[in-house]
């Protein structure tokens, strides 16, 4: 699935699996982190339309940017996906800020 909502576009950061057996009750997860050249809401908006195109619903607009989460759940036979995005200058995770005319993207699948 991450394929085909387009998650590992751009430079890839990191990509790693939490949860699942051993860890609890929680489920298992896939959380990849990319840098993509453009601004902001470019970037959001290119990776809404990519999980339109693979089956989830079109989210209200404005489309989830500037920081916020952009949450696709409870839609049959896909995983919960979550986008968040940062502009230039916003550090990301542990790699410190995003780089001028990037945007750091966090898409986890659950």
């Amino acid at each position: 699935m991450a394929d085909s909502v387009g998650a590992r576009r751009g430079v890839l950061l990191a990509e790693k699996r939490t949860g699942g057996a051993g860890i609890g009750n929680s489920p298992v997860s896939l959380v990849i982190i990319t840098l993509r050249p453009g601004s902001e809401n470019e970037v959001a908006r290119a990776q809404i339309e990519s999980a339109v195109s693979a089956g989830y619903t079109k989210p209200p607009e404005p489309p989830c940017s500037k920081g916020r989460g952009c949450s696709f759940y409870g839609q049959p036979h896909l995983p919960m996906l979550t986008i968040e995005t940062y502009s230039s200058g916003v550090p990301i995770s542990s790699f410190g800020p995003v780089p001028e005319g990037q945007t750091g993207v966090i898409i986890s699948l659950s």
